[in-house]
């Protein structure tokens, strides 16, 4: 799951708000439905998130209307899609032309930020990296920078090779290694393995990203807004443009439910992490705000 940029709360991954324009087929209605509503005949691939995008409609409406106690969904299931008027095809909305990047600053240099600027996009221009804008500048939050700020832009000695060296993060007698392929979460303390967790990361198409990073931020009680979802004990760790993915317990649905109970050690997030309800808070008393995390596949 991720976070979006709702602050405290920041909604969740994803980066793959752009995939659902590889269209999914709906079959003709099979039973007789109400007039507001159709029968959808799930495709290899599918998620209720996309096909929500497909119709226009919430995919916790589909899960109402379906009776369905979380999101796993299977080729060939049909489901009851609720809704209020006919929904056009979409169409994929126009893609940005991506900034092009200038070479990295020799040395340090600073930009103002302009109405509708992202941190993603000024790191492309300055072909650097979010991490370094966000490590020379001490941003808590990427995502909440606004008009007129001036930003510090680091040269290419920044985190490497010269007198501009980043800090190292507080964290760093800690380590967490999540494993894909296992679905597990080893956690180290001075080289020791202190903990050993079933975990669940991204179902296929919102995979996690394996890679080297540190805990961003840290919320109690993170809420989603795509998905109408909270996030019990929040562990930000990397960025997608404007979308967080973290670590996190079983979400909160609308009525108190979890979302996935039951299904840790597959495959079934939105992309973040998913621990169980006592080891995510284990985690989050334990983890700082710099403490690395290892994704491997």
């Amino acid at each position: 799951m991720r976070l979006s940029k709702v602050w405290p709360a920041r909604g969740l991954c994803l980066a793959v708000l752009l995939a659902f324009a590889a269209a999914v087929v709906a079959r003709p209605a099979q039973a007789a439905a109400p007039a507001d509503s159709i029968i959808y005949v799930v495709q290899p691939g599918d998620t209720l998130y996309r096909i929500g995008l497909r119709y226009g409609v919430s995919w916790i409406d589909i899960m109402q209307a379906n009776n369905l106690s979380g999101s796993i969904i299977y080729s060939g299931q049909q489901l009851l899609i609720p809704l209020n008027e006919p929904a056009p095809a979409p169409t994929p909305p126009p893609a940005d032309d991506p900034p092009t990047a200038e070479p990295p600053p020799s040395e340090t240099t600073t930009y103002t930020v302009q109405p509708g600027d992202i941190l993603n996009r000024i790191a492309q221009r300055f072909g650097v990296t979010v991490s370094a804008l966000v490590g020379a500048n001490n941003l808590f939050n990427p995502s909440l920078i606004y008009a007129g700020q001036v930003l510090i832009i680091p040269g290419a000695d920044y985190a490497g090779n010269g007198s501009e060296v980043a800090p190292p993060p507080s964290g760093g007698s800690k380590l967490i290694l999540v494993d894909i392929s296992e679905q597990r979460m080893h956690v180290y303390q001075d080289g020791n393995l202190i903990w050993d967790w079933v975990v669940s990361t991204g179902e296929p198409g919102l995979d996690t990203w394996p890679g080297s990073y540190t805990v961003l931020d840290k919320i109690p009680n993170a809420y989603a807004a795509t998905w109408n979802l909270w996030m019990p004990n929040w562990l930000g760790i990397y960025w997608a443009g404007y979308l967080e993915n973290g670590i996190h317990a079983l979400p909160i649905l609308w009525d108190g439910s979890r979302l996935w109970d039951g299904y840790l050690g597959t495959k079934v997030s939105f992309g973040c992490v998913i621990l169980g309800v006592d080891e995510a808070q284990t985690l989050f008393d334990w983890a700082e705000v710099g403490t690395v995390v290892t994704i491997q596949d």
